[in-house]
């Protein structure tokens, strides 16, 4: 065999490796989920029914009811899942108290062969809040508190708003960031806060090759009544709408109700781009990657064979 037909196989053969190569498992930031979800409910000055915590690493779900003689009632729930669709309510009407409580861990390991920067996109679905006192005295209020953490100790995002209802008005008390387009008012008929849909993008910084970060989220939903009772009755609803929060007022008698939830984005894209509203970006930012022991041996192999078909091509 002469020297030019020696250098044409090692360059196949330089080739075929590198072809290997590509064929074989990539590179890949790996997620992982922890879900935890409970939830609690008293109406009429029982003890709280509690459901949970509830914790797995695919789907969580909680539901508490609890309903009273004088027509009391309240509920809360709290559910969610690994692809990031997520929801925590609380609702009640009379004398009540309820809660629904979401948390999730998001642990993001990089496997990626460099140092990756790392971006987090999520969407707060729209909605609102509302109370309505239908006539009657008493208080009630709404609460979200939703805050994103990085390794349990770094705030990324926070907002949380607290609709009430003072007897005679609403008020309303919002701290961290507020939500695209939030609204209130208030009136004889009660109170409402609502908002657009709202989105979010956090920088989670550089991740070294082989390390790990988490992001801890966290959300809790509450709903709170001291309201008297009207024999005659309300003669309808109050308030009910395609929202996240609403208020209904119906069932023995007449009394203010007040219900609230937050969640609802469409799904969590992971590192294989899955749709729609949670989507975790990784950018390489560290040097190229060192080639490996094999690709050095065969890029080797096709060097030494471009050698011995160049002498060839001289004799």
């Amino acid at each position: 065999m002469n020297c030019k037909h020696l250098g044409l196989k090692l360059i196949a053969a330089n080739l075929v490796g590198f072809g290997a190569l590509a064929a074989g498992p990539a590179w890949a930031t790996v997620i992982t989920n922890n879900l935890i979800s409970n939830t609690s409910a008293s109406a009429g000055g029982q003890l709280p029914t509690v459901a949970g915590p509830t914790s797995n690493s695919t789907y969580v779900t909680n539901f508490s009811s609890s309903f009273a003689l004088d027509g009391s009632s309240a509920g809360g729930s709290a559910w969610g899942n690994d692809y990031g669709t997520y929801r925590a309510g609380a609702n009640g009407s009379g004398v009540f108290s309820s809660l629904g409580h979401f948390h999730r861990d998001v642990t993001i390991a990089n496997n990626n062969g460099v140092s990756t920067d790392y971006s987090l996109s999520f969407f707060v679905y729209y909605g609102g809040m509302s109370i309505s006192p239908s006539g009657v005295t008493g208080t009630g209020s709404s609460r979200y508190d939703l805050s994103i953490k990085q390794n349990n100790s770094i705030s990324k995002f926070a907002s949380a708003a607290t609709l009430g209802w003072n007897g005679t008005a609403g008020t309303l008390t919002q701290t961290g960031t507020a939500l695209t387009g939030a609204t209130f008012s208030t009136g004889a008929f009660g109170a409402s806060y609502s908002w657009g849909g709202t989105y979010v993008t956090l920088n989670l910084g550089t991740v070294a090759d082989g390390a790990s970060t988490s992001i801890n989220f966290d959300l809790v939903s509450t709903a709170l009544g001291d309201f008297a009772f009207n024999a005659a009755g309300c003669g309808g609803y109050g308030g009910y709408g395609p929202t996240l929060f609403a208020a209904v007022v119906e069932g023995p008698g007449c009394t203010g109700s007040v219900s609230g939830g937050l969640g609802d984005p469409n799904a969590f894209a992971g590192n294989q781009g899955q749709p729609d509203q949670f989507v975790l970006v990784g950018r390489p930012t560290g040097p190229t990657q060192v080639p490996l022991p094999g690709t050095l041996a065969l890029l080797a192999l096709g060097l030494l064979g471009l050698g011995a078909s160049r002498k060839s091509r001289l004799r």
